[in-house]
């Protein structure tokens, strides 16, 4: 190993030792904290949702979405665990992207084949512009059926994705490079967001 291969892994071993120390205390910190109790409930509707509508009446490719949603959700929850909000908030986003998608796949199987071919995509707009059309819901105001906050919900977490708000950056500054942080604004920020995402979907 070269003098330089051995300062880079050094450094490398030095950064593991600071970041998992950090991230054990943020998780003793926050983990106790009220929102993370009403989140794992509101987790708990989401797999209701999943065994009780899903799993009975979709495909097994159109209800793998609802899972990854599901999935997107747990790492949301445990993201913020540990004080790392942005990713956070991206994996929410994510679980609604997924979720549109599980019911869309779900009427659409031939579009499903061409997906796992790699040949059709689609956006989160094209789906929610096929829900809000859709005559199971047309007639169902869209606050009722969650399509409404959906909608507010996924343009707010663009902004965590592509780090457009200040809001939403993890670092303070050019200079320091922040993954972690246990502030309650933050905190009360994600929970906002995850319990209005997850009411929204259990609609």
């Amino acid at each position: 190993m070269t003098p330089l291969e051995l300062e880079i892994e050094n450094n490398r071993k030095a950064f593991f030792t600071d970041w998992t120390a950090q991230a054990e205390v943020n998780w003793k910190k926050l983990g106790g904290k009220d929102q993370f109790k009403q989140s794992y409930r509101r987790l708990c509707c989401f797999n209701a949702v999943q065994h009780t509508f899903i799993v009975p009446n979709f495909s097994s490719g159109s209800a793998a979405f609802f899972l990854e949603a599901q999935n997107d959700a747990l790492v949301s929850h445990v993201n913020a665990n540990l004080g790392s909000w942005r990713t956070a908030l991206q994996s929410l986003r994510s679980c609604i992207e997924n979720v549109l998608s599980s019911i869309y796949f779900s009427q659409h199987p031939v579009e499903l084949e061409l997906w796992s071919q790699g040949e059709f995509r689609t956006s989160f707009q094209d789906l929610y512009k096929y829900l809000v059309r859709h005559p199971s819901l047309a007639k169902i105001d869209l606050a009722t059926s969650g399509l409404s906050d959906l909608k507010v919900e996924y343009e707010v977490l663009s902004k965590a994705v592509h780090a457009s708000a200040l809001d939403f950056r993890m670092t303070d500054g050019a200079s320091k490079i922040l993954l972690w942080s246990d502030e309650e604004a933050k905190l009360g920020a994600w929970s906002t967001r995850e319990k209005k995402v997850i009411e929204a979907i259990c609609h």
